[in-house]
């Protein structure tokens, strides 16, 4: 029986003989494997989920109740996704960090730099902040000057200079630099005798063709139930300066193709 057994016992000895090295090599080529992909993950970007098409910030006393308004209505119209701090904003939540957080998970950020821009803090720290989305996170930034020059953002004139001196050292500096980046940038100018439906409508289209036709990761968004498919849809605006009761309205017409 012992020599029976001899032969297999030897022929079973080489057979682990060659295997042994091989799954060594297969156990570090794993090992290998593995590292490797933890390497390439922990320098990947992390995919950020956009949940708005748009931020825009703005001056509350300048335009809340005029251009900003019926410029968030025609992205509304055109369904474009813009936040909205009147009804996006958590009640008892804190502002700084959600508005961050809003700014972050947006794709384009629109300022809308007017006459008082500078004056509210609040804004220059929104700018801050969009202007680091724009470098780290690749954000769309446009400008919009609406009852000012690009002049006086860029180079910080008039009540934009005023607005500086009575801001906090540690935070001038920065407030600068962002409004010039802010201001160089390729954006929009409401020439005096310029009708603003015509203008809202430029930004707006601009915008929407950003979104859905220069983009090759975004679709457009499905029709509403009440929109009728070659229907226009008009938005009414009321020309500036018109008397109340008397004014004259002008329809800013949006056709919807899809």
């Amino acid at each position: 029986m012992a020599r029976s057994f001899a032969p297999s016992l030897l022929v079973l000895a080489t057979l682990i003989a060659l295997v042994l090295p091989l799954l060594g090599l297969c156990a570090a080529t794993l090992t290998h494997s593995e590292g490797q992909e933890n390497f390439d993950t922990s320098l990947s970007t992390p995919t950020l989920t956009h949940e708005y098409d748009v931020f825009v910030s703005f001056r509350g006393n300048d335009t809340r109740t005029s251009f900003t308004a019926y410029l968030l209505d025609a992205f509304d119209r055109k369904r474009i996704r813009a936040y909205r701090d009147d009804v996006d904003l958590r009640r008892g939540g804190e502002i700084e960090p959600e508005i961050f957080n809003a700014i972050e998970r947006s794709k384009i950020a629109v300022v809308v730099f007017s006459k008082n821009y500078a004056t509210s803090r609040w804004c220059l720290d929104e700018l801050v902040k969009i202007m680091e989305c724009k470098r780290l996170l690749n954000q769309s930034v446009m400008s919009i000057f609406y009852d000012v020059s690009q002049s006086v953002v860029l180079e910080q004139k008039e009540i934009f200079a005023k607005a500086l001196l009575n801001g906090p050292i540690d935070k001038v500096n920065n407030w600068r630099n962002v409004l010039k980046e802010a201001a160089n940038l390729e954006g929009f100018h409401l020439e005096a005798d310029r009708p603003e439906p015509e203008f809202i409508e430029e930004i707006v289209e601009t915008i929407w063709k950003i979104l859905y036709v220069e983009s090759p990761t975004s679709t457009i968004p499905p029709s509403r139930q009440n929109d009728v498919p070659g229907q226009y849809s008009s938005l009414i605006i009321p020309q500036k300066g018109a008397s109340s009761g008397l004014a004259e309205r002008t329809r800013l017409f949006f056709f919807f193709s899809f």
